[in-house]
């Protein structure tokens, strides 16, 4: 019986020390605790310096990550590091522990990926990605997989095929509304953000300020009803690349860091709730937009908008298979013709010249 405890004994050391024997020198160590499953589980982490050249690192810095609580002692190598602009750390996001992943390019990209306990095994699942774009929109999407197993070498290839194809990133690259337009300083404007089936999403901001700033509401809306969420921590959440639908639902943050996911089907609930109308409006950007019969290019008619006249949006219909090919169905009031009704391009609310006019 002696034997037998001294064996495991030297097997708990074994994997505690195994990162430790390469590395001859620790720095930027972190001690992290925090409940997972109602158990404390205390994360350390380092850099090594002067370690022994290894041909596995994925990381041009690689970091050693130890993970310690009663009848747990593990330790992973290549699962935090740098690697360029990469930097995969460790951090708390939401009341849950997570990997951090940041890579601060032209497009930073931000990520927080929860960590679970199962089977006495680290795993992750989802991936909560916030993006700033070159126009300064900042994209919220989501995904969740399979659940996998961390271990060593997981690093940046591991992570990476946590994120799908970010087929979003056309739509918001389509919102622009320039801060020297004084004329929208003050009024309320709305910009489409994606569809599921016949249920458009929309962010809503209430004046110039706002969007600069990004402050804004998550609207949703079909032909009958509006609805307008009352958090502000909303991610889209993507289908897997595989699967021939896109943005599936939306992941919905409270204040505690509880995380809820609506399909359809639970959003539909909300929004047949809802008492408020439909009243999606925007101010065109272009300075020369067309007006359409039908959403073809093919079919334009002689009329026009310029910037700054103010539209009701009635419909939204975007191609996933070119997923910037929108056309926004609008209604305009004109004092010479009254209503008008016709089809216009998706970029009529971003000012870049596209050949219209």
């Amino acid at each position: 019986m002696r034997k037998i405890i001294l064996l495991i004994l030297v097997m708990i050391i074994s994997a505690v020390c195994s990162a430790e024997e390469s590395c001859l020198t620790k720095k930027s160590i972190t001690n992290q605790k925090f409940n997972i499953n109602s158990k404390s589980y205390k994360f350390i982490s380092y850099f090594c310096e002067n370690k022994n050249s290894d041909e596995d690192d994925f990381f041009s810095e690689s970091g050693i990550l130890e993970v310690h609580a009663k009848n747990f002692n593990k330790s992973y190598k290549n699962v935090i590091g740098i690697w360029g602009m990469l930097n995969i750390g460790l951090n708390s996001w939401n009341n849950k522990f997570a990997f951090n992943y940041i890579m601060p390019a032209a497009e930073t990209t931000e990520a927080n990926i929860p960590i679970m306990i199962k089977n006495n095994e680290l795993m992750v699942q989802c991936v909560y990605i916030n993006q700033r774009l070159k126009n300064f929109m900042e994209a919220k999407y989501s995904y969740c997989g399979d659940k996998k197993i961390i271990e060593d070498g997981f690093g940046k290839e591991g992570f990476e095929n946590l994120f799908p194809e970010f087929y979003l990133y056309s739509i918001y690259n389509n919102i622009y509304f320039p801060e020297s337009n004084e004329y929208l300083s003050h009024k309320k404007f709305d910009a489409f953000i994606g569809k599921i089936d016949d249920i458009s999403f929309y962010r809503r901001y209430s004046s110039l300020d706002d969007y600069s700033s990004n402050k804004f509401t998550v609207v949703m809306v079909n032909k009958e009803k509006e609805y307008h969420f009352k958090e502000s921590e909303i991610y889209q959440r993507m289908a897997s690349k595989t699967s021939s639908e896109g943005f599936i639902g939306l992941d919905i943050i409270d204040a505690k860091g509880n995380t809820t996911f609506y399909d359809k089907q639970r959003l539909l609930e909300l929004l047949n709730k809802s008492t408020l109308k439909p009243n999606i409006t925007s101010y065109i950007q272009q300075e020369r937009i067309n007006l359409y019969s039908n959403p073809n290019e093919n079919e334009p008619t002689s009329m026009y908008l310029v910037q700054n006249d103010f539209v009701k949006i009635l419909d939204v219909i975007w191609d996933k298979d070119q997923y910037s090919n929108v056309w926004f169905k609008v209604s305009y009031s004109s004092k010479k013709h009254g209503e008008i009704i016709k089809w216009i391009r998706g970029y009529a609310f971003n000012p870049w010249k596209y050949g219209e006019g």
